[in-house]
């Protein structure tokens, strides 16, 4: 972008577990609404948004549409394709109407954030096992919870193989889209297990969404020459 006279900032809401050093300047920030996210574009005078947040954070797209409207600045939504969800795998609107869907003595295996844990309660099956990609101490987990820790790239045959040893019969994922991700699903299916898929929120009504990251650098290089917020 620096070579095609674009300078700029990338907010993210967490630190992101797989990235390296990003190419422009970064910052960890939750916006908490609208006004404050347009506050933050006029104080460093971007001209444009592109964002390319986790396909979940949709509260973080809306307020960042939100800002960008009252502005009169150019946003783009970048997502990825998601993928194609056909039986025998169960599709639910979000982790709560999910944590429903839970059979009684069902041993779940949930890659869908420890942000979620809440939406679990009361939890209706045998014992749930959550994903976490950073092991860092926080609070103690309820007592039908277990945190599973692992990184990034995960294999078909070492999901398969975790699936078996904590005897897992029941994943809960969320429809996030792309390759990376994809393996715990495949695996899950091998091995016949019941799988709940999460659909992904839409993106903000009347904002333009574009698959990729190249799509969103094609859109970059047709805004004015000035600084574009990530």
């Amino acid at each position: 972008m620096a070579a095609a006279g674009v300078s700029a900032r990338a907010v993210l809401r967490r630190a992101e577990r797989s990235f390296g050093p990003l190419a422009v300047p970064s910052e960890i920030w939750s916006p908490r609404d609208v006004d404050e996210v347009e506050a933050y574009l006029r104080v460093h005078k971007f001209t444009a948004v592109l964002d390319a947040g986790h396909g979940f954070d949709a509260d973080i797209s809306q307020i960042a549409f939100g800002a960008a409207a009252q502005l009169n600045l150019p946003y783009v939504r970048i997502v990825r394709p998601m993928w194609d969800i056909t039986a025998p795998a169960e599709r639910a609107a979000s982790v709560a109407e999910a944590a429903l869907m839970i059979r009684s003595k069902a041993r779940v295996f949930a890659a869908t954030g420890r942000g979620t844990l809440d939406q679990y309660h009361p939890f209706s099956g045998a014992r749930l096992y959550l994903r976490q990609t950073n092991a860092e101490a926080r609070s103690a987990l309820p007592p039908f919870a277990e945190a599973v820790f692992g990184q990034p790239p995960f294999t078909r045959a070492a999901e398969a193989e975790l699936f078996r040893r904590l005897q897992i019969d029941t994943l809960v994922l969320r429809n996030v889209g792309g390759a990376p991700s994809r393996p715990k699903l495949d695996a899950a299916l091998d091995l016949g297990l019941r799988v709940i898929v999460i659909d992904r929120p839409s993106p903000p009504a009347g904002a333009q969404a574009l698959h990729g990251a190249e799509a969103g650098l094609r859109w970059i290089e047709t805004l004015p020459r000035k600084g574009v917020g990530l």
